[in-house]
């Protein structure tokens, strides 16, 4: 019963958003545990469209925790990174792909765009997430989270939103080609 409860509740909560996601046909289930031990499965790729205001407050929120002016006739692209590991090592970096080369480089091959590495900020370990490399960006009012990535127990994800507002919603665990061709494909 706690389990359907739970999922009446994910169910709402997308629902009644207002950034109005659409849930692509295909794509997989991102399962996340909750803190009460019980388990939720989310759509791990959705799209949607960001709203005239809404779409207004990320890009002004954007501009005020990067400090940098952004041509916003260019797609966003957000790698997002919400919790700590569950298990801390000193000094241990996360083998991720998408923090080996360059990732700016690689996108911008594939067409123009404005790349921001964010984190929540309750994470602490920036060195496990290659913070010695990456130059991460804190949410610091929880904005990108509260509107992108709202569950808890997951580990982040990617969004990249075009122009317009429309956006492509990647939570769960993901790899480096997994941004790449999103971003070539997503026109």
């Amino acid at each position: 019963m706690r389990n359907l409860l739970n999922i009446i509740g994910a169910i709402l909560m997308v629902g009644c958003t207002t950034l109005n996601s659409i849930t692509n046909e295909g794509g997989s289930l991102y399962t996340i545990e909750n803190s009460d031990d019980t388990i939720t499965k989310v759509k791990s790729d959705t799209t949607g469209s960001l709203n005239n205001k809404d779409y207004e407050n990320l890009k002004n929120y954007l501009t005020d925790i990067t400090q940098q002016k952004i041509n916003f006739d260019k797609k966003v692209i957000i790698n997002f990174i919400d919790n700590d590991p569950k298990t801390y090592r000193k000094n241990y970096q996360v083998p991720w792909d998408i923090f080996y080369g360059n990732m700016e480089n690689d996108l911008t091959k594939l067409g123009e765009c404005n790349h921001f590495w964010i984190i929540n900020q309750r994470v602490k370990d920036l060195d496990y997430y290659h913070g010695d490399k990456i130059n991460w960006v804190v949410d610091k009012n929880n904005l990108i989270r509260q509107s992108f990535f709202k569950y808890d127990g997951l580990n982040g994800g990617f969004v990249i939103i075009k122009p317009n507002g429309d956006y492509f919603l990647k939570i769960g665990e993901y790899r480096k080609s997994d941004v790449l061709n999103t971003h070539n494909e997503f026109k």
